[in-house]
């Protein structure tokens, strides 16, 4: 619940980005709710592989200086139009369109020209707290465990991914790269009806998690999957996803790495291999359908987590430590 001290206070500690390697946890001022936004008091941010992209590597997407993170819970502290009652749980959107654009207008915040995403274009959720849009924010049962919670934007982008794919009674499934994301995709797969869903990974320890879901996690025969999802953004994944999809089948792109990636054209076109990109969510049909999955355990994030830290450790024990141990998955932060 709200902190009154806290909230007396007209400053709060924030990790501010400026550049690569240079995050700064620093004193910064509360931002003041405006009509239609909420004030939210953070509860838990994962740490994304975005972010740590930004860190290293950035400005990719990012537009410093800005307060990174934007896998976001936390309770309304403040809500001017009364949209929220005061100690609401929530998952604050962080897909900002313009709302007149064409895609807006057509409820796809995600394509619109001007988007800006909170934690990267706009301030994010690695401080106290946040401003995020009133409407858009989605509840959290009480019930639900923060660490558990938390795990709900990029359950949302696993949720947006196998939507783009279609129906998956009956089908064959394969998973490249297994990350959060990419496990989250294969436990999400086993409970949509498909027949069989295999993980690919070269870490054992990842696809040992894979298991978790109770399908054969072993490589699979190449151009026998109905359906593939790729997770992690490197050349060797996406050529491998397209070398396992059947003819017909369906690739869906969802890692995002910094470099430039060649298709083997021919592959595709002769194959009539189906090829589609997925980002974002939208947040009364990804980010509201990932909160129910996790609500009613269909979803299991909890070994997933690598480990829980404080505001003021997201540098040395955050960032810096996955760049350093690619075996590492979820770091949260508890500002």
């Amino acid at each position: 619940m709200n902190n009154p001290a806290a909230m007396a206070s007209t400053t709060m500690r924030a990790a501010r980005w400026y550049g690569r390697r240079d995050l700064r946890v620093e004193e910064v001022a509360v931002p003041v709710p405006a009509a239609g936004q909420v004030l939210v008091e953070v509860e838990r941010v994962g740490l994304c592989g975005t972010d740590l992209e930004e860190y290293l590597d950035g400005p990719i997407d990012a537009r410093p200086p800005v307060i990174l993170g934007h896998e976001i819970i936390g309770r309304v502290a403040e809500c001017p139009g009364g949209e929220l009652a005061v100690g609401t749980r929530v998952v604050p959107d962080v897909v900002a369109g313009c709302g007149t654009c064409w895609w807006c207008l057509r409820h796809q915040p995600g394509l619109c020209p001007q988007l800006a995403v909170l934690g990267l274009q706009r301030d994010g959720g690695l401080a106290e707290y946040m401003l995020a849009e009133a409407t858009t924010c989605v509840v959290i049962p009480d019930d639900l465990s923060p660490n558990v919670a938390v795990f709900a934007e990029p359950a949302a982008v696993a949720v947006r991914a196998l939507r783009k794919a279609g129906d998956l009674t009956g089908a064959r499934i394969a998973v490249v790269g297994l990350g959060t994301i990419g496990n989250l995709v294969v436990q999400l797969a086993a409970a949509s009806g498909a027949v069989e869903v295999h993980g690919i990974d070269p870490s054992p320890d990842r696809r040992a998690l894979a298991a978790r879901a109770n399908f054969v996690t072993a490589p699979g025969l190449v151009g026998q999957y109905d359906v593939v999802v790729e997770c992690a953004g490197t050349q060797a994944a996406v050529t491998s996803a397209l070398e396992l999809t059947r003819p017909g089948g369906t690739v869906v792109l969802v890692g995002t790495g910094a470099e430039q990636l060649q298709f083997p054209v021919r592959d595709v076109v002769l194959r009539e291999k189906r090829i589609l990109g997925s980002a974002a969510h939208v947040w009364d049909e990804d980010v509201a359908a990932a909160v129910a999955l996790l609500a009613r355990e269909v979803l299991e994030p909890k070994p997933l987590v690598s480990k829980v830290i404080d505001l003021d450790s997201v540098v040395a024990e955050g960032l810096d430590a996955l760049a350093s141990d690619p075996e590492l998955l979820k770091i949260i932060v508890a500002p």
